[in-house]
């Protein structure tokens, strides 16, 4: 996801912000509609002039927001077959650090 945020960043650091053009690159970023409106809402509510990381910040305040404060704990099946995780994302977000994260725990 931080290469997401500094691709983000790079792009947008003109004077002025075309919204539409960052709406699609959350969009295509697969943030979702519903978060990507949530973070252009927040972001033009600031009323004030936004810096390319201010872009940044809120999308990382508005997805943190939405996710359990706590990781569920990964067990095993009661007959000590292993559980299967099905990580599924966009090229470049993170699958595999993710998941190594998740097979150290």
């Amino acid at each position: 996801m931080a290469g997401f945020f500094k691709k983000l960043i790079s792009k947008f650091t003109r004077e002025k912000i075309d919204w539409d053009d960052l709406e699609h690159s959350l969009i295509s970023g697969d943030v979702g509609v519903k978060m990507t409106l949530s973070i252009i809402d927040r972001l033009q509510d600031m009323g004030r002039k936004l810096k390319p990381e201010d872009i940044a910040d809120v999308a990382r305040e508005e997805i943190l927001a939405i996710l359990p404060d706590e990781v569920p704990e990964l067990v095993p099946f009661p007959d000590g077959r292993p559980k299967v995780l099905l990580i599924v994302g966009v090229n470049g977000t993170g699958k595999t650090t993710s998941t190594a994260k998740l097979a150290s725990h």
